[in-house]
């Protein structure tokens, strides 16, 4: 078995390391690309969610450059300008200190990125043999070094980490892959087209993306799901990721209608399971995953399966089509929860695994590839399996946040809606809100907009993340999906938690409230984090959604209600809270300016902390910063 791991390595893995490392940054790109748009374009400019769309599709559109610059440049040309371009970008990208400049930086990344795949599959398709099948394993490999290198740094992508060792690393990782290129060029033939059929596997390649970036790669939602700590998420996708690989090359599935239906129909299967049963509904993604990367092998070994006239022409334009499908997929399933299209973003990754099994279809059926395929070798097997030595690494260094008795009835409490983790410029930053979060002082804190594994924040574990950071016990409460909603982070024993949503059922993001008792100095204190309805003109909803929070505290002593109620200090939902007989500290604390919104200059307050009369505050203090787009408040509370 070690002679043929030997023999795979020398004969192949340069070819290997070239696509893993060119597909772990342009996945990287990606994630930037999408945290620029919404960040950034949408919340730091103020661009509306459909305006978002032509520029998206405009900047994935230029994918369909890759043919016209094929015949313009020459493959060899072609190559070193998407892929060395690439390479030169990224190290750019993680220099860079501006949202604009990421906005840029990632947009011409992405674009050289996808202009490389139809011109991968074109040369492999020219050189014949099994090459196909190895840009598909490398592919696969690119997959689980990406995820590997997001366990490593917490989930943070290595883009939004500063300081020297992340920039030596892609700065490395960059030199590799202009080394690995300059290998493989010098003897790469002209890329060749394929015919309609076998080149309609392009198609899928958006949708596919769509999974792997959404579900089947995102350690954030496996943590969600299952309540897994990073490190053990970590290991089970790249567990999983270790046995697809398996899956592929022991069993070598023939790549025909039959079996690419099957495949689908598990992929399907499994998130079906994964969404609507309770019982361990990480192992679920963890199937799909199986299931799913095999159906990415099938993807590129069919796009390369046959070779036609010289140029890119088909290639070039189902490769186009497939990323178009990409962005409208990711962008209906994120503007769903603000624009109705009638239906909810759940029902996205379904469609997607349709698509994406259907242009594979099309692909297989077109009978153009009558040679036998090659076997899969074993060694990717090993090598992503190799990569458990991450989260094995990072258990080391993780920590189990353990109670801490409170010494006295007082406590410092922080409200803060934390905006997913972007401050106003439009960047990833959730060291400057945890610095925020620590300077105060607090025992308890209560968070709002917390994102675990959205891809337009970045796909990071905010919660988790924070929860080392500050080391402090985290309670979980999702709202809209799995993946985001409210938290709250505290020091103190916890006696029970519970979360609940909040009407009404008909809202686009949906909304609810956390319920925690915690111990204090042998007191209980209820506390109860929430986030009301935003949009303009809901003012009966928001006070429809406080009267079920007064209802809920009714009768309750030493109890605290905080959160982010988008409702100004004389609006319906604050006549409600106050006639249910809590204090808004805000009001009684004598400032004479406790604006929250916007935080950048502050005109108007939409936060609040109440506490039941028998609560006493003091040292009440709304501290000025841009890490979030809303200010925290924070109070000493006191119990009789």
């Amino acid at each position: 078995m070690l002679n043929l791991l030997r023999s795979d390595l020398k004969s192949y893995w340069l070819r290997w390391l070239f696509a893993a490392i060119l597909v772990t940054f342009g996945l990287q790109e990606l994630r930037v690309l999408f945290v620029s748009f919404v960040g950034y374009l949408r919340d730091s400019t103020g661009m509306s969610s459909l305006s978002l769309a032509p520029v998206a599709v405009g900047i994935f559109a230029l994918a369909f450059l890759a043919g016209p610059l094929n015949r313009l440049l020459g493959t060899r040309t072609t190559l070193w300008l998407t892929a060395g371009g690439l390479a030169v970008v990224r190290v750019l990208e993680q220099i860079a200190q501006t949202a604009m400049l990421d906005l840029y930086l990632s947009a011409a990344a992405t674009a050289l990125f996808l202009m490389w795949i139809p011109l991968a599959v074109g040369i492999s398709r020219a050189r014949g043999g099994n090459i196909s099948m190895h840009l598909a394993l490398g592919w696969l490999l690119g997959l689980v070094l990406d995820t590997g290198l997001q366990i490593a740094f917490r989930t943070l992508d290595v883009s939004w980490q500063p300081g020297l060792f992340p920039l030596a690393l892609v700065v490395v990782l960059a030199g590799l892959l202009l080394w690995t290129l300059s290998k493989l060029v010098v003897d790469a033939p002209a890329a060749t087209d394929g015919s309609w059929g076998s080149s309609a596997a392009l198609l899928a390649v958006g949708p596919w993306l769509f999974l792997q970036l959404m579900l089947f790669q995102n350690t954030a939602l496996v943590s969600s799901l299952s309540g897994w700590s990073t490190p053990l998420a970590g290991a089970a996708l790249i567990l999983g990721n270790a046995l697809g690989l398996w899956h592929i090359a022991k069993l070598a599935p023939k790549r025909n209608w039959l079996n690419t239906l099957l495949y689908g129909a598990f992929v399907l299967l499994q998130l079906f399971l994964a969404f609507n049963q309770p019982l361990v509904p990480g192992l679920f993604i963890i199937l799909g995953q199986v299931f799913s990367l095999t159906l990415g092998y099938f993807i590129f070994t069919a796009a390369a399966a046959t070779a036609g006239k010289p140029g890119l022409l088909r290639s070039t334009l189902f490769n186009g089509l497939g990323h178009i499908f990409f962005v409208l997929l990711t962008f209906i399933y994120y503007a769903s929860y603000d624009i109705d299209f009638g239906l909810r973003s759940g029902a996205l990754p379904p469609v997607a695994v349709v698509l994406a099994t259907l242009f594979i279809l099309i692909a297989v059926r077109a009978k153009a590839d009558k040679s036998k395929e090659s076997t899969p070798p074993y060694t990717p097997v090993a090598l992503a399996a190799a990569l458990l030595v991450v989260p094995l690494l990072l258990s080391f260094a993780w920590s189990q946040p353990t109670a801490q008795a409170a010494e006295s009835n007082t406590i410092r409490v922080i409200n803060y809606n934390l905006h997913d983790a972007v401050n106003t410029d439009g960047r990833v930053d959730p060291e400057a809100l945890a610095r925020i979060i620590e300077e105060s002082g607090a025992d308890v804190v209560g968070l709002q907009e917390i994102s675990r594994g959205w891809l337009i924040w970045g796909g990071m574990d905010m919660l988790e993340w924070l929860a080392q950071r500050l080391d402090m016990q985290y309670i979980w409460g999702p709202t809209a999906d799995a993946q985001w909603g409210n938290a709250i982070l505290t020091r103190l024993p916890i006696i029970q938690t519970s979360n609940h949503p909040l009407p009404p059922e008909d809202v686009l993001l949906l909304r609810g409230y956390l319920y925690a008792e915690i111990d204090v100095n042998g007191r209980t204190l209820t506390v109860i984090d929430t986030h009301f309805s935003e949009k303009a003109g809901q003012d009966d909803i928001r006070a429809q959604q406080a009267s079920v929070l007064v209802d809920v505290a009714s009768g309750r002593p030493a109890t605290i209600i905080m959160g982010d109620l988008n409702s100004l200090p004389d609006s319906l939902a604050l006549e409600v809270m106050l006639g249910g007989g809590f204090v808004d500290i805000s009001r009684e604390s004598g400032l004479a300016n406790t604006f929250t919104y916007p935080s950048f200059a502050a005109d108007h307050q939409i936060d609040y902390i109440f506490i039941s009369p028998d609560l006493s505050f003091s040292n009440f203090a709304i501290p000025l910063t841009t890490a979030s787009d809303h200010l925290p408040l924070s109070a000493t509370i006191t119990l009789p």
